[in-house]
């Protein structure tokens, strides 16, 4: 299934000592989650390893998809670009939490201090 172009940047998303189960299992999930993969063998003296690639664009959706172990998600996982509207849906969501903050800080400040002020001068002090 792979389908980059050799030049492109590649990402190796898992390795092995065995060509078994967990390999397949985890061609599986790129399979299910849309991601061209990729296969690679490399021999060494200690034995063969293989190497599960992916492109670099696609890496941290591949490892997601790992994660969820496939979960039959057709859906092809990938980083979307926000618009505009959403943009602003953020900024403006952002502007809210803070004013809730600050409003529970001053609601904070008023509970400590206000309890001081209604009790009036302490009677600590000599007077005049």
């Amino acid at each position: 299934m792979w389908q980059a172009v050799a030049a492109e940047p590649q990402a190796v998303v898992f390795v092995s000592d065995r060509s078994g189960t967990a390999l397949r299992r985890r061609e599986r999930c790129l399979k299910l989650a849309g991601i061209a993969y990729g296969v690679d063998a490399e021999r060494r003296p200690s034995g063969t390893y293989y190497k599960l690639c992916v492109r670099e664009s696609d890496a941290v959706a591949a490892h997601l998809a790992l994660q969820m172990g496939g979960c039959s998600r057709s859906l092809r996982l990938k980083e979307t670009r926000p618009s505009a509207s959403s943009a602003l849906r953020d900024i403006a969501q952002t502007l809210w939490d803070e004013v809730q903050l600050l409003a529970g800080r001053l609601l904070d400040l008023v509970r400590t201090v206000a309890p001081r002020l209604l009790a009036g001068p302490s009677s600590d002090r000599p007077s005049d």
